[in-house]
């Protein structure tokens, strides 16, 4: 006797083997690529990318200044010598000789980045905290996001390190813009972390005005973790995971109070009163 269709079996639900947005796969696949590209370049053809596509203060500061040249010439004399000052004068030759801002390296400068492990751990973080963003925003919004706190980020970095000519690199500053984000409502009471992974339940969870965030106690116990070990880091007090390169601290900071501050901006969700 068979089986009516009311009696068959269902046939077993199949998670996706990557339950991501597809936002943040693309972002993963573009800056996957572009790391990947720079390992196949000459170290010669990585500098001319990088000097075209990296954020160095100094060179918005001469724009702005061209009087200047000779204080950043005593920044660096202060910071450095012998060989090391010799090698930092021909970085400044090389990358300040066109004398122009090179304007778009204010959000370029986000492809790139010092090491695979530097890549790895932005995308991991992007992958956590940007994903509830995404699913919420919407592609476009969340791109734009990205954006304004890459943009963000190099602005409070050229702020702090004005005369600084070592170039700026990596997506940290989006990242952070995605995480102060996804703080105004990922905290919200008796939400369930799991439950971030479903479209529906992100963008009906109500974000928390900025006023009421500061009385969320998980929320601020984050926020002041996320700025003490930024700050350990950035100063060297603590090292990652064998990683020589110094950490730009400030274009975190630039890029998660830009995500902090407009993200109700772009947000279409509903606002907890």
């Amino acid at each position: 006797m068979s089986d009516t269709p009311s009696r068959r079996p269902l046939p077993p639900s199949h998670e996706p083997a990557v339950n991501l947005p597809a936002a943040i796969v693309w972002l993963i696949v573009l800056l996957g690529l572009v790391q990947g590209g720079r390992s196949l370049l000459s170290a010669y053809d990585d500098y001319v990318l990088m000097s075209w596509l990296a954020f160095v203060p100094a060179r918005l500061s001469l724009w702005l200044g061209p009087e200047r040249l000779d204080e950043v010439v005593s920044a660096m004399a202060t910071s450095a010598t012998g060989q090391e000052l010799a090698d930092r004068l021909q970085l400044v030759r090389l990358l300040l000789a066109d004398g122009g801002p090179r304007l778009w390296t204010l959000l370029t400068y986000g492809l790139l980045h010092g090491s695979w492990v530097h890549l790895i751990m932005n995308l991991v973080w992007l992958a956590a905290f940007g994903s509830p963003v995404a699913r919420r925003l919407g592609t476009g919004r969340f791109l734009s996001l990205l954006g304004l706190s890459t943009i963000g980020g190099a602005l409070l970095h050229w702020f702090a390190r004005e005369l600084d000519v070592l170039p700026l690199v990596g997506a940290s500053a989006a990242v952070s813009g995605a995480t102060a984000a996804a703080i105004r409502f990922v905290f919200a009471p008796g939400l369930r972390f799991g439950s971030l992974a479903d479209d529906a339940v992100v963008r009906a969870i109500p974000a928390e005005p900025m006023g009421q965030l500061w009385r969320n106690s998980r929320a601020m116990l984050f926020i002041v973790i996320w700025f003490a070990t930024n700050i350990l880091f950035g100063a060297g007090l603590v090292p990652i995971l064998g990683e020589e390169t110094s950490i730009a601290w400030e274009a975190h900071i630039g890029g998660f109070l830009v995500g902090l501050m407009m993200f109700p901006l772009l947000d279409k969700g509903p606002l907890r009163r």
